[in-house]
């Protein structure tokens, strides 16, 4: 096979994964084959030299429109002559690779996450032609593709987002992500997918990708297939120092795997570096785009080194350079409108006609040219009229006006306007007046906005969370600095946007904010008749087209916009138990109840607000506080938009920096209050688990910090009482209630005495004390405690009296109590008949007859007169039943 290999002039190893595809086994490049075999073996490798489908050859790829493939160019190997390989001799032509050898024995195929997402037809269906042609080989050799547990992370994780509020395109990305998870799965329930490599310890798939062909570039031969420049050129190097093939390329339209030449891989990256560096200083450029210059800044220079590339002016492409210039930030005295600060006449509504729609005609009247349009479909519906899109034209929108709106000072201001010629990025600025066929005025175009409304977005937190969920705290101050750099900008103009809110900024995924409704603007004396409450500063009353709105009135608004942005949607007035509806009177109230400094009012609106309010900077702090604050230094003289500008571009700054000590400033919604200093402990959370969840709280008096052993919400939450929601301790509650809430369940005040008392105990609302029990003796219902031995007061008392009915035999006299009558008769005995028989005791003495007195001469009384008798003695006191009793048993 050797002799066949140097005869053909290619590699042993293409020769040996031909035989493979034939069906024929052979144990290595110097085992011997039937003649029969070689002939076949020739003639195969005859017609792959004839047709682009060798497994090791190259050719440069033909253009899209020409259906025959170019020649091949067979790949150098590398010598020690010229140092480190080329990819071929002419460094000037891409080199096709057959993907089936690299899924042969010790090779190894990886694919990255943007290559299953990318929406282009032509690879999109390569990618399935890849996999066809090396379903059969991969089986074989046990050796499936590798697709990194990383990438099928990041799969999962954009197939989850929500697609309603992105582009076409990244919708469709989105959906091919969830399609070929589906695909890997089944491809790995088969052997062809391998997903067991890469773990949790690299936050990106690159790199991820760089250390695997670090650490097993000098084992297997690895190809990897991707859409970046970036890692492409690391892979390149990375085969520059190793004696195995370590390529990186793209999917062709065919399946196969094509590798630029290093001088085009050189240029494009040089071209993305310009572009990322350009966007930076534009303002526009995003925060991986630092991370990502700082690689690949020093990646080109160790590039051209390498193999020795020629440099280049890296300028933007003709696309790029197509675009219309944007005006410069800066007013010049041409632009600039003239301060005015007499309101102008009322305004009044121009003479009825026919209002265009979907469909209809237009003319585009412009200052120097005018031309034909067509509206296309409704794009939006608003309270002043309706939006629509332009045939044929996707740069440019129109507003038509509804009858209602059609008036004298909008005509004049967009008029105005667009006397001014202005431009620039991020702003609508009307391009041209639009007339009907009638030739009146009905609206005006303006460049199309990109992105959706903030109030759609930012300022509601779940959307938000859904639309956007990989932004941070620093993706919101880029959209900030990008809004107040619009504002300057429309200030040093003297324009005042008049009606700022949330739904006249709009913002997309690369935080491009844009500002739009120029004909609410207030120019020249022509007012803005538009507002919003939450926006409006106290001092403006009465109706908003009767009246000029003052700088600081705007600068209020500005103000309000930029907090609602940081704090998504929390309106800066808001507190807790105040009526949120009423923003007039809360913004004339001047309260602001986020704390700076000072003691907390305690009235902060609930939730996690006054966590994001943390963590805002010193500065800006400061700032938000003394402008919306009553007793605060900037309430009547707020900042200037530079003056914001310049305090959120340093707050863009601290995020990497020293200052940025806390891991969770970053976070847009963090969950705990911020570090205090640098040293501040911080830990995860034991419970919930965490990271960085819990943070030292320093103490003054002790100058040492408290670490409280659980995170806020697990304190919160964890350990609370069912009913009160007061913090208790886990082992202090009881069914899920502390001990005074289940008292207040399980007692209970007695309706006749009032006592608290166990319900468990009580019996119609009564204590066991005044519960109504009958007496034994007549039946009467008597509270417990009023009875005596079960009886009541008046059946006690009668016990206790003699029966008259029994007579002593001896000295017949009652002797025995009803009471002492039934004990004998509830022992079985026989009632006696006398006192000594029932108390052991004889019976009481008599009496003993008086003698008559003795007269004598003072008590004389005269022989006809007859005196009283004597009064017999009063008789002994009658012992009580229980006296008898005693002296009956120690008788």
């Amino acid at each position: 096979m050797h002799e066949i290999a140097s005869e053909v002039g290619i590699d042993s190893r293409i020769v040996l994964s031909k035989l493979k595809e034939m069906g024929e086994y052979v144990k290595g490049p110097s085992s011997s084959i039937e003649p029969a075999v070689a002939r076949r073996l020739r003639a195969a490798l005859a017609a792959d030299r004839s047709t682009p489908l060798s497994p090791r050859t190259s050719a440069p790829l033909a253009p899209r429109a020409t259906p025959t493939p170019a020649p091949y160019v067979a790949v150098q190997p590398p010598s020690a002559a010229t140092g480190p390989r080329q990819m071929n001799a002419e460094k000037s032509e891409s080199a096709v690779f057959a993907p089936e050898e690299f899924v042969s024995t010790d090779h190894r195929l990886f694919i990255d996450t943007n290559v299953f997402m990318d929406t282009d037809p032509d690879r999109a269906a390569g990618l399935k032609k890849l996999f066809a042609r090396c379903k059969d080989i991969a089986l074989q050799n046990r050796n499936g593709i590798v697709v990194p547990s990383k990438v099928i992370d990041e799969l999962a994780k954009q197939s989850g987002l929500d697609t309603s509020e992105f582009t076409e395109e990244r919708a469709a990305a989105v959906h091919r992500a969830g399609q070929w998870l589906t695909a890997l799965d089944s491809g790995a329930a088969a052997g062809l997918i391998r997903k067991d490599l890469g773990d949790g310890s690299n936050p990106y798939a690159d790199d991820l990708f760089v250390d695997l062909f670090t650490h097993f570039g000098n084992r297997y031969d690895m190809c990897l297939l991707t859409n970046d420049i970036t890692l492409r050129m690391r892979i390149r190097l990375l085969g520059a120092a190793s004696q195995r093939d370590l390529v990186a390329g793209t999917v062709c339209a065919d399946g196969r795997i094509a590798v630029a030449p290093d001088q085009t891989l050189y240029e494009r990256a040089a071209r993305k570096l310009a572009r990322m560096t350009r966007h930076i200083e534009e303002g526009l450029g995003k925060p991986k785009d630092h991370a990502e210059i700082e690689m690949l800044a020093p990646l080109l220079d160790e590039f051209k080194r390498t193999f020795a590339v020629t440099e280049i002016d890296a300028m933007p492409t003709d696309r790029r350079a197509a675009r219309p210039p944007s005006k410069p930030a800066g007013p010049s005295m041409t632009s600039a409108f003239r301060r005015v600060t007499t309101l102008k006449s009322a305004d009044q509504l121009l003479s009825a006609t026919s209002i265009p729609r979907t469909g209809d005609g237009v003319i585009a009247e412009a200052p120097h040219s005018n031309r034909a349009m067509m509206l296309g479909d409704l794009l939006g519906v608003g309270g002043e009229g309706s939006v629509f899109a332009v045939e044929g034209d996707y740069s440019q929108v129109v507003k038509i006006f509804d009858k209602d709106h059609r008036t004298e000072h909008r005509r004049s201001k967009i008029g105005l306007l667009l006397s001014h010629e202005l431009e620039s990025r991020g702003i609508a600025f009307p391009t041209s007046m639009i007339l009907n066929s009638e030739g009146e005025f009905v609206g005006y175009t303006m460049p199309r906005a990109s992105g959706k409304e903030l109030q759609a977005t930012i300022m509601r937190p779940a959307r938000f969370k859904r639309v956007y969920p990989n932004w941070t705290k620093a993706d919101l101050v880029d959209v900030c600095v990008s809004f107040l750099e619009k504002v300057a900008y429309l200030h040093s103009l003297n324009i005042l946007l008049g009606d700022i809110n949330p739904k006249n900024v709009m913002v997309d995924e690369h935080k491009n904010v844009w500002i739009i409704d120029a004909d609410s603007w207030q120019i020249e004396g022509y007012p803005c008749p538009v507002g919003t409450a939450m926006f409006t500063a106290s001092t403006i009353t009465g109706e908003y087209a009767y009246a000029l709105r003052t700088v600081e009135e705007e600068r209020f608004a500005v103000a309000t916009m930029l907090f609602m942005i940081l704090i998504t949607g929390q309106f800066p007035y808001a507190r807790a138990g105040a009526d949120g509806s009423d923003f007039a009177a809360l913004i004339a109230e001047g309260k602001f109840a986020f704390q700076f400094q000072g003691p907390s009012e305690r009235d902060q609106p609930e939730g996690n607000w006054k966590f994001m309010w943390s963590h805002l900077p010193f500065k800006v702090k400061r700032l938000f506080w003394n402008t919306f604050h009553r007793n605060g230094t900037r309430y009547t003289r707020r900042p200037t938009a530079n003056e914001w500008l310049d305090a959120f571009r340093e707050y863009r700054a601290v995020f990497g920096s020293a200052d940025d000590f806390d891991p969770m400033s970053n976070d847009v919604y963090p969950f705990r209050f911020r570090a205090f200093r640098p040293d501040t402990p911080i830990h995860d959370c034991p419970q919930c688990g965490r990271a960085n969840a819990i943070v030292g709280l320093w103490n003054e008096d002790s100058g040492s910090y408290f670490e409280p052993s659980l995170c806020y919400d697990c304190n919160q939450n964890k350990s609370r009482c069912a009913d009160c929601g007061k913090p208790k301790h886990p082992d202090t509650l009881k069914d899920g209630r502390c001990w005074e809430c289940n008292r207040k369940r399980n007692n209970a005040a007695c309706a006749n005495c009032g006592k608290e008392t166990p319900t468990r105990y009580m019996v119609d609302g009564r204590c066991s004390n005044c519960q109504l029990i009958r007496c034994k003796d007549c039946g009467t219902p008597t509270a417990k405690a009023d009875l005596s031995y079960g009886r009541c007061a008046t059946c006690v008392k009668k016990s206790a009296e003699l029966d008259s009915t029994k007579l002593c035999v001896d000295c017949r006299e009652p002797f025995i109590t009803f009471d002492h009558e039934r004990w004998f008769t509830s022992k079985g005995l026989d009632i006696p008949k006398s006192h000594l028989t029932a108390t052991k005791r004889a019976c009481p003495p008599r009496p003993a007859a008086s003698a008559p007195p003795r007269r004598t001469a003072s008590t004389a009384t005269p022989p006809k007169q007859r005196t009283a008798p004597p009064k017999p003695a009063p008789a002994p006191p009658t012992k009580s039943l229980w006296e008898r009793f005693v002296g009956w048993l120690s008788s």
